[in-house]
């Protein structure tokens, strides 16, 4: 009988580790991907805030079942791996805020935040008493009560421009009509007080012939003409005045809205300070005050023409009467989009 060929087979203990240990790592990254790739539960959270302005804080709570990581990123840059953090932001704006909960599951939410609503010391503005009235040519005398006042700027409205800088102010109104008297004090122009006051027409003096004329009325009439028939009071060969009374201009009417808007599409390129122009009475180079500065509003347009901005607030006094534009006071501020 042949004999058999037996052959042998030997696993080193080294390969044998080897076999071990990759079957070790395989399963833990085999489970760790089964973990991670089961279902994700519904990210849930909610905000907790008084205002949702820019400055205060805000609570951000997760509502997650069965979370145990967390990752925010709050839309501006910045971010928390708390589970239930505060945060404030900086600027007004729709802010996308994303939660990711245990590596993989996404929630979102948009989070609108308005302008800080800034309270003023009712005790910082001017104090100055003001009559209901006065008349064209009359001198109209006002006097500054603030305590702890160093500096003042007077404007009784007629002009855009400071008409007095003491404690105690003169004035006296060449136009009748309704005008807002301004006062600031140490040159705080968030703290500037405004009065109305009525400018009234000047009394008209009696003439000469009108006094004649009443003190004549108990005397017996003779029929006998004042003047003779022709007479005009003229020395012979002197002609009649021409009327060169000048024709008052006037502006269309335009409310704050209408101009704000006009003033926006100057910064898009769409308009420039000619078509103000009417508004303005044909004087384009009136001052104005823009975010506490004063500069002629041609100035002005030319330096927002093609930028982006955002008007925050606009006053715009205009002359009774006429309706031209007088003064305007703008704040507004720069932004990126």
């Amino acid at each position: 009988m042949a004999e058999k060929n037996i052959t042998h087979y030997h696993m080193d203990k080294m390969v044998r580790y080897l076999f071990v240990f990759v079957f070790l790592i395989s399963a833990t990254v085999l489970g760790f991907h089964i973990k991670n790739s089961s279902g994700c539960n519904t990210v849930l959270f909610d905000t907790d805030a008084k205002d949702y302005a820019v400055g205060e804080a805000i609570l951000f709570n997760d509502l997650t079942i069965d979370a145990d990581k967390w990752q925010w990123s709050f839309g501006d840059n910045t971010s928390s791996f708390q589970k239930d953090p505060a945060h404030y932001f900086e600027k007004p704006g729709a802010y996308d805020v994303e939660l990711i909960v245990n590596g993989s599951c996404v929630g979102m939410q948009t989070v609108e935040i308005k302008e800080a609503i800034k309270v003023l010391d009712s005790t910082k503005f001017p104090v100055f008493d003001i009559p209901e009235s006065v008349r064209v040519g009359d001198v109209l005398k006002l006097k500054d009560e603030t305590n702890n006042a160093s500096t003042w700027e007077w404007r009784f409205g007629e002009t855009p421009k400071i008409d007095d800088k003491n404690r105690t102010a003169e004035y006296v109104y060449t136009e009748p009509g309704l005008y807002t008297v301004k006062l600031i004090v140490n040159g705080d122009v968030e703290y500037m007080t405004k009065k109305k006051i009525n400018v009234l027409e000047p009394l008209v003096k009696e003439s000469i012939i009108e006094k004649r004329k009443k003190r004549r009325k108990n005397i017996k009439d003779w029929k006998v003409k004042e003047f003779p028939i022709g007479y005009t009071g003229k020395e012979d060969g002197e002609e009649e005045d021409e009327d060169i009374t000048p024709k008052k201009i006037t502006a269309p009417p335009i409310t704050d809205k209408v101009f704000s808007r006009m003033i926006m599409q100057v910064s898009e390129g769409a308009k420039t300070a000619i078509d103000f122009k009417v508004y303005f009475c044909g004087d384009i180079n009136k001052t104005v005050i823009v975010n506490r500065s004063t500069m002629s509003f041609a100035v002005f347009c030319q330096k927002i023409a093609n930028r982006n901005i955002k008007i925050k607030s606009l006053e715009v006094d205009k002359q009774k009467g006429t309706n031209c534009i007088e003064n305007v006071s703008l704040t507004y501020r720069r932004t990126i989009f």
